[in-house]
């Protein structure tokens, strides 16, 4: 597979490192390759007067692959290795990537970003690429660019834009990056908009399961039918429901805690600055108020639109409702957080029991309500 330059190699193989014994044995025999003399991708060492070599390539892309990987890391290694890949092919995308993976593992959120978004632009109609770079962009806080780079695969004049598509076909984890990226910028409505909306699809999952029976039984295979119920049965254990429910609380116990966390209006430090700070960020806070107030006219009056060309193309058909609060707003203001938490705890607590992070969030929770015979139960040991 190295002489015949398969990208696959390592991903081919990988399965193996669960024995250190292979893994140590495949890592002496690549590093080996490495110094032999190559010319023209041969492992003989033959030349023909071809100056590629795709011997030499895919070795160094398998190495710089090996010690990004967990159970090998070396991201030293598999720096050198994949700058001396991309410079023997600086246009293939696989080897920007690889590279933008090594700096995620860095922690260099901004400059994993960056290079993803350069390995998109050098195949701009390849969906997974597209994928990935959003991921990135929304783990490097760039919720906007994420949605710019999503909107190339989706219906941009639907109701609720490229969001608005993404939601409607249940991008699960789009949703949760999304809302993720909210949640560490401290946005909480925003944040708390997309993890209802994790929220509403698994209802919708747990309503569509009454369209299932009847069909089954007239179309289905028994098999599938018992598939079915069992997956319904335990749908709230799904890791996405548990990671966007898990961050639904967390937001839920800082706008308990912080009250003034939940107001588009705060400020951070507003009460140590001095009148010259305190007057410009005021003003700051005025014109990015007003630019949301422009931006959500804009989409409401782009919703409708939509909502009308649909309701002309078929007049029996169901209209999907104009979001009137894409931000969030009234669910960040609400007056009774924690019990809005339940909402998303008591599926957690259900389903959870092995989870330190639902165990621990549940404590939280329970604390803060004052009931401390749950929370002893809930607090996870040490």
């Amino acid at each position: 597979m190295l002489k015949k330059g398969v990208p696959s190699t390592f991903n081919n193989v990988k399965a193996l490192y669960i024995d250190d014994s292979k893994r140590e044995i495949i890592e002496r025999l690549v590093e080996e390759y490495t110094s032999r003399t190559q010319t023209n991708g041969d492992s003989n060492g033959d030349t023909n007067g071809d100056h590629s070599d795709p011997f030499e390539e895919s070795v160094f892309y398998f190495l710089a692959q090996h010690y990004n990987y967990k159970p090998s890391r070396n991201l030293k290694k598999a720096m050198e290795y994949v700058d001396k890949v991309i410079e023997l092919k600086p246009k293939t995308y696989d080897y920007h990537m690889t590279k933008a993976r090594i700096w995620k593992h860095y922690g260099d959120s901004i400059e994993a970003a960056r290079l993803m978004n350069y390995a998109r632009e050098l195949d701009l109609k390849d969906r997974y690429i597209n994928t990935k770079c959003a991921k990135y962009q929304l783990r490097n806080d760039e919720n906007k660019a994420a949605l710019a780079t999503m909107s190339m695969f989706t219906r941009n004049e639907t109701i609720g834009g490229p969001l608005g598509d993404l939601v409607e076909m249940q991008s699960l984890w789009f949703i949760t990056e999304d809302g993720e990226a909210y949640l560490r910028q401290g946005k909480l409505g925003l944040a708390l908009k997309r993890f209802h909306s994790i929220f509403d699809i698994f209802e919708l999952w747990q309503e569509d399961q009454f369209d299932f029976h009847s069909f089954s039984f007239r179309k289905g295979q028994v098999r599938a039918y018992v598939d079915m119920i069992r997956f319904e049965d335990r749908l709230r254990e799904h890791p996405f429901y548990t990671r966007a429910a898990v961050d639904a609380v967390k937001a839920y116990i800082l706008i308990h805690d912080k009250p003034e966390l939940a107001q588009e209006g705060y400020i951070r430090g507003l009460d140590h600055m001095n009148d010259a700070e305190r007057k410009k960020a005021l003003k700051q806070l005025k014109k990015q108020q007003d630019k949301y107030e422009k931006e959500d006219a804009e989409r409401v009056e782009a919703d409708q639109r939509a909502a009308a060309k649909k309701a002309n193309a078929s007049p029996e058909g169901e209209l999907k409702k104009i979001d009137k609060d894409p931000r969030g707003v009234s669910l960040s203001q609400t007056k009774e957080p924690l019990n809005d938490a339940m909402k998303f705890l008591k599926p957690l607590l259900e389903f959870g029991n092995d989870n330190t992070d639902i165990q621990h969030i549940g404590f939280e929770v329970y604390i803060r309500r004052r009931k401390p015979l749950l929370a002893a139960i809930l607090k996870p040991m040490d």
